[in-house]
């Protein structure tokens, strides 16, 4: 009789498959997997077993909790590798306790504990501690364990190689200005700023410490003359670096360095950078200045911040005039303006969203600046917020530009869906600006219409009442 296995041609043999399993792993891998565990076996009969030994009491959580418990009476309970193991605790919190590193008095004891019965070993995770800690709220803190660092350091005399590099770097973990030394080395020395961690002898993990943002753009400002071919490398760094106030320091500096017609082609890349790395400009959240910050950078991020929205801007004008509405004579009148527009939106239907979206240049931008309506209607509005105005341009010919007072009774509301562009009009609104014999007449809020010499009428209305 024919069986299911012949009609389907699928023949199967537990005896031949258990025999392939057993030659899954080559004779070569099996030799020297033999031979790493017999390495390993006389490492353990050399230095002992219990090196290896990781018991509860010696993690970082049971150390930090028995310190916590103890506070004020530490000295001969802690044997040595727990004091070890201390080293890595004292950034360490669960509980709502305070780390040991941000209590001064508590630093104070652990560091004596650690002097009672001190190893040089313990200098690796202090000195992770310095770094990972370097622009912290606890500045007597810091400096404690920098002084302690830089004694046990001078006092160091064997011939383990880390430690060596720590003795012959201790300058760069000087709390004044250690960091700032270090970027300008890197940056005199010609070698990569991602080698930092290499010159000061540290793991590469480490390059995400507080520690080198200002090495970063220490770096940078020696090196921005380079800018052209210096910004995909600063970007690489930035992501490495992964710190958000690392990114605002640098990429604010960047940005007020190339705001000018010469670097025309780095504000694309630079706009994309910033995105990526601080966020969308629209939203202030973004780009608020973070702790400690000081004025001067605080001014800086302010000014990249506007100069990227700057940017955006005056790329949406670009576009919007020339896709929407296809009118040289009004983008070019609203890109004079560009620097006072503090923000604005689009509104309009989905199709108009879909075309805007397939220009590169501002793609990225839309979702956060474009409003959809309801309606299909084949009419969009570009709404900018100049001063204290809520200005008005639709797409249609028809229509005239709308100015409102931001606290004005008049001014549409913005705060549901949109049924079509047609609800931000008031055509019960007066003229905004008329002339007789060469006189003009304005108004606070109104309408501005496009005919004949309506250039100037805007720039009159605009300087008058807007920009006053």
């Amino acid at each position: 009789m024919i069986t299911s296995q012949d009609i389907l041609q699928f023949h199967f043999s537990p005896t031949t498959l258990k025999q392939s399993a057993q030659k899954i792993i080559p004779i070569t891998l099996s030799t020297l997997n033999e031979h790493r565990i017999d390495k390993l076996h006389k490492i353990s009969e050399k230095v002992g077993t219990n090196s290896f030994s990781f018991a509860g009491n010696n993690l970082i959580p049971q150390v930090f909790r028995k310190f916590k418990s103890s506070f004020g009476d530490v000295n001969g309970i802690f044997e040595r590798r727990e004091l070890r193991t201390l080293t890595y605790s004292l950034n360490y919190s669960e509980k709502n306790l305070q780390t040991i590193f941000s209590v001064e008095n508590e630093l104070k004891i652990a560091l004596e504990a650690m002097e009672t019965n001190w190893r040089d070993s313990f200098l690796s995770g202090l000195i992770d501690c310095l770094l990972s800690n370097w622009e912290t709220k606890h500045p007597k803190s810091l400096e404690q364990l920098e002084q302690f660092i830089t004694k046990k350091l001078d006092n160091y005399s064997g011939n383990r190689s880390t430690l060596n590099s720590f003795k012959s770097n201790k300058r760069y973990f000087n709390t004044k200005n250690g960091d700032l030394i270090l970027g300008d080395t890197i940056a005199k020395l010609n070698r990569p700023i991602q080698e930092a961690t290499k010159i000061l002898g540290v793991p590469e993990s480490w390059f995400s410490y507080s520690y080198f943002s200002r090495v970063i753009v220490t770096y940078y400002e020696r090196n921005k003359a380079n800018i052209v071919n210096e910004i995909d490398n600063l970007y690489e760094v930035l992501l490495k670096n992964n710190s958000s106030i690392t990114s605002k320091r640098l990429v604010s500096k960047m940005i007020i360095q190339v705001n000018q017609p010469a670097f025309a082609m780095l504000q694309d890349k630079l706009k994309k950078i910033a995105f990526t790395l601080i966020g969308d400009p629209s939203y202030i959240s973004n780009w608020t200045a973070f702790e400690n910050s000081t004025e001067i950078e605080k001014r800086e991020i302010i000014q990249g911040r506007n100069i990227l929205n700057e940017w955006i801007t005056r790329q949406f004008i670009n576009v919007f005039f020339n896709v929407c509405i296809n009118d040289d004579r009004r983008k070019n009148f609203w890109l004079k303006y560009v620097s006072n527009i503090k923000s604005f939106k689009v509104y309009g239907p989905s199709l108009t969203k879909s075309i805007l979206k397939r220009d590169e240049r501002i793609a990225q931008f839309i979702e956060a600046r474009f409003v959809t309506v309801y309606s299909n209607k084949d009419v969009a509005a570009f709404i900018l917020y100049i001063g204290d105005y809520m200005i008005i341009e639709f797409s249609n010919d028809g229509y005239a530009c709308c100015a409102y007072k931001i606290n004005s009774s008049n001014r549409p509301a913005l705060n549901q869906r949109l049924n079509s562009v047609d609800d931000l009009r008031n055509s019960t609104l007066p003229l905004a600006i008329q002339s007789v014999s060469n006189y003009y007449y304005t108004s606070e809020e109104g309408r501005l219409l496009h005919n004949s010499n309506w250039e100037s009428k805007f720039n009159h209305w605009l300087k008058e009442k807007v920009l006053r």
